[in-house]
């Protein structure tokens, strides 16, 4: 659209103007800016709409008890809302200030955190742990750091409880230590030649915890505060404590006969660190996307190697450094799932269509919510 340069005399003509034309004029350059912006809002409100009727559809099919939704595009967020109760018993509903347990989610914190280190020198990704990390079994001391990051490290990560080598059982998780969990499992062998195969090992991501305080002097949760969370304004974000008051903490219920029931405890201690301990909320994650889209935390380089699937023995794992790499329906993305008893959680980030979705629930389920998430990201896949 051409727009005319104004001109003196058309300054002096404005100038001169009755006060109804002046009224006029401004109304009409409102008009003008308002309706673009109005637009794009009814657009996605037709949208958001659809996804309120989807979510409320799988509320319903999967017997979920609360649930806080929150979508971005580039960044900032477009939608956030709740659904459901984040604690039945008081009917408290759930909403885009709802506090969860991200479980697993966590890893992507525990990554970006760990490749800091390495953007300043501080370790060499290339290195053993067990250069940086006393007191873990031997033959886990060859295992690099790079390995633990894409869980090509051989460390066993699922087991069946009781765990297989502990010599002593404490069923009193805050008295549980960090020799203890390292115990649970020392005594098995690495369940393949490191770097050869892909393994998810909730275990290497605990030894990555225990990597940041050992070089940085600070607690893991000192540290991510100290250069995550505090700079990125992520104040509601922070490791779990079952004794502390955490205002708007969700209540996680799992189920028994499709009827609800509070979440079994003590909780396997390994949780309340780095294998999946973070809590947080939908707007504080939209925090933490933007913060990828940018370089305030990592080199742009550094973020794209995260999210490139590391090379195996036999091709390419689902997997980069901290982050899934699965496409979804031909499309790339990049993301992590999350499952702990009472909670499940979800954050993916589609790359083309530069829309990120997560997702926090207080329900254990069998499966479904990477799929979940995937399906609401692409309402807004051709709202550009």
């Amino acid at each position: 659209m051409y727009i005319k340069q104004a001109t003196k005399l058309d300054i002096y003509k404005f100038h001169y103007m009755s006060y109804f034309d002046k009224f006029c004029i401004s109304i009409f350059l409102s008009v003008c800016l308002i309706l673009p912006a109005k637009g794009q809002q009814n657009r996605y409100s037709a949208i958001n709409a659809k996804v309120d009727s989807f979510i409320s559809l799988q509320l319903a099919e999967k017997n979920i008890a609360g649930l806080s939704l929150g979508v971005m595009r580039e960044g900032k967020i477009i939608y956030a809302n709740g659904y459901g109760y984040a604690n039945l018993e008081h009917k408290i509903k759930a909403t885009d200030s709802t506090v969860y347990l991200m479980a697993s989610v966590t890893k992507t914190f525990v990554a970006v955190a760990t490749m800091m280190l390495a953007e300043k020198g501080t370790i060499l990704l290339d290195d053993s742990i067990g250069r940086y990390v006393s007191g873990l079994p031997s033959h886990w001391n060859i295992v690099t750091i790079r390995q633990l990051l894409s869980h090509t490290s051989g460390i066993k990560g699922n087991i069946d409880w009781p765990p297989p080598c502990a010599g002593e059982l404490k069923y009193d998780n805050f008295n549980y230590t960090r020799a203890d969990v390292i115990k649970e499992t020392a005594c098995l062998p690495l369940s393949f030649t490191p770097g050869e195969k892909w393994e998810y090992s909730g275990r290497g991501y605990y030894v990555l915890g225990m990597l940041i305080e050992a070089v940085s002097g600070k607690t893991f949760e000192k540290f991510l505060r100290d250069n995550i969370f505090n700079p990125l304004q992520m104040s509601n974000t922070r490791m779990i404590n079952y004794k502390e008051i955490i205002p708007n903490r969700a209540a996680g219920y799992q189920k028994e006969n499709r009827l609800f029931v509070n979440k079994l405890l003590p909780q396997d201690p390994v949780v309340e660190f780095s294998d999946g301990g973070l809590v947080s909320t939908v707007l504080d994650m939209a925090k933490w996307d933007a913060a990828l889209h940018s370089e305030k935390l990592l080199k742009k380089e550094k973020l794209e190697q995260m999210f490139t699937p590391v090379k195996i023995k036999d091709g390419f794992a689902p997997y980069g450094l901290g982050f899934e790499t699965t496409p979804f329906h031909g499309r790339r993305c990049v993301g992590h799932i999350g499952r702990i008893p009472g909670f499940e959680s979800a954050f993916t980030r589609f790359f083309e269509n530069k829309i990120s979705v997560v997702i926090f629930l207080n329900t254990e389920l069998d499966s479904g919510q990477k799929e979940m998430a995937n399906n609401i990201a692409s309402f807004y896949f051709n709202s550009n």
